[in-house]
């Protein structure tokens, strides 16, 4: 039996980081191979007035 398209992507591993090896949270056009703690990337909090 042929499986669903979305069948297959719900079945696929999560993706893990390369350096640490923790889940990485991915969005949609997430290409990134290395996780937010493992990048020393910084999140400010956008205000809107």
């Amino acid at each position: 039996m042929i499986q669903s398209t979305t069948e297959f992507f719900r079945m696929l591993p999560s993706k893990c980081c390369t350096k640490c090896g923790n889940k990485i949270n991915e969005q949609a056009d997430c290409y990134t191979v290395t996780c937010e703690d493992c990048n020393d990337f910084q999140h400010y909090a956008i205000h809107q007035n």
